[in-house]
């Protein structure tokens, strides 16, 4: 049933099942032309909809129903869907209520789909993107090429999401926390280095498919991708860092097999069809594809230097570098990998991974590892090279050595003036 936005615009389900209905979990997804809000639910139900104006919304509310999870607030912001919003229906009875609050008059659809192998029943909301209403552009970041330096930029993808939570403990503490807590701290060190830059897959408690990771990381042309996650194991005594760049043929091991196939039904857990699999054809393609076997190198070597940088850390164990078919890797043409920084099931770990100053030196470890890769890797693949000042050089010095003028010695390494000090790092022209 499609509906306009204006006051009393009501439709009502075709069919009133009896009893209670658990509202299970809810996400959003923003495609070019709609954006779809998918509520999962324990079993069929009622509903009413109805479009408002003044401020534009559209209210959805759910027969006998009970919020199974903390209904709070999801802010979506796409130019269409403003927000999202739970509660009672306060003048139904009994009924949840689910509030799609618009930024301009639209049409809409509200359907049911029943139980199957993909999900449970579910309410889907359609919100169709009027004619004009462009969706957010993703923001154009600066090239590197042979000509120039720009700042690299290190897509951060915290893992899970949403209702997809992850590994768990026994005291709650779910892997989606703890993950976009790290991430976000790396980020923020990455941030702070010259020459470097973050963005993150999600900045909030949203499930995002795995797919769409890799979109985002196409869209804003980052130049490198890692994936931070927390582990598990039925040995209690398992602990430490581990650290994986993609398979092309999965995992050789079956510790390994089992995460990657805990990690790999993210979008299962999101009510999204596995897409991933080594049969599919976009996979084939890829592994006779020379541009993915160069990023397979280059993704061993940057999780090697990080991996390095994290045991030069020392307070926390290393588990060596290792392959696995993670979905969310695959089908990326940038160098990637996953980190899975220490295990919940492991007491020590989870009290190391608690601390503030852990994290901090942990992302700044792996921060340092990030940096040291692409000065020593992807600096080079441009034409450019690396040059550590020296005690007593000057800017003018630097730049005429390598047959460079000052405005493009500093432009390629971010300088506002011309201040060095001994040790740094440059980006010059080789000479």
């Amino acid at each position: 049933m499609r509906g306009i936005v204006a006051a009393l615009a009501v439709g009502l389900s075709a069919a009133a099942p009896a009893g209670a209905v658990d509202l299970l979990a809810a996400r959003f997804r923003t495609e070019a032309d709609h954006t779809r809000i998918v509520v999962d639910l324990s079993g069929p139900c009622a509903y009413r909809h109805s479009a408002l104006d003044a401020p534009p919304r559209i209210v959805i509310d759910v027969d006998e129903a009970r919020f199974a999870f903390d209904p709070d607030t999801i802010s979506v912001g796409d130019g269409l869907v403003k927000q999202i919003r739970f509660g009672p229906a306060v003048q139904a009875g009994g009924a949840g209520r689910v509030v799609v609050d618009l930024e301009v008059p639209a049409r809409y659809d509200v359907f049911a789909l029943d139980k199957s192998d993909d999900g449970p029943d579910r309410l889907v909301v359609d919100v169709k993107r009027p004619a004009g209403v462009a969706p957010p552009k993703p923001r154009v970041e600066r090239r590197i090429g042979p000509d120039s330096v720009g700042d690299f930029l290190i897509m951060v993808d915290p893992g899970h999401g949403g209702d997809d939570t992850g590994r768990r403990n026994r005291d709650g503490l779910m892997e989606k926390s703890l993950a976009l807590d790290y991430a976000r701290a790396l980020k923020s060190e990455i941030d702070r280095r010259p020459g470097f830059r973050a963005a993150l897959t999600r900045d909030d408690d949203v499930f995002v498919p795995l797919g769409k990771r890799r979109q985002i990381a196409e869209q804003k042309r980052a130049h490198l991708f890692v994936s931070v996650h927390f582990n598990a194991a039925p040995a209690p005594d398992a602990r430490g860092t581990e650290i994986f760049f993609v398979s092309l043929k999965g995992a050789d091991d079956r510790a390994t097999r089992e995460l990657e196939d805990a990690e790999n039904s993210a979008d299962l857990v999101g009510g999204l069809p596995r897409t991933d699999r080594d049969t599919s054809q976009d996979l084939t393609r890829m592994i006779v594809d020379l541009r993915q076997s160069d990023c397979v190198e280059r993704s061993q070597q940057l999780a090697v230097d990080v991996d390095d940088a994290i045991t030069k850390l020392g307070s926390m164990p290393t588990r060596r570098v290792k392959q696995a078919g993670f979905a969310v890797l695959k089908q990326l043409f940038i160098p990637a990998m996953l980190v899975e920084v220490a295990f919940l099931s492991n007491r020590t770990d989870v009290k190391w991974a608690r601390s503030r100053a852990n994290r901090d030196a942990f992302v700044k470890a792996m921060a340092d590892g990030i940096v040291r890769y692409c000065e020593e890797v992807e600096v080079p693949r441009l034409g450019w090279r690396m040059h550590v000042v020296e005690r007593g050089e000057t800017l003018a010095q630097i730049a005429q050595a390598y047959g460079m003028d000052l405005d493009s010695l500093r432009a390629a390494n971010g300088l506002d003036g011309d201040a060095v000090r001994p040790g740094q790092h440059l980006r010059v022209k080789r000479p």
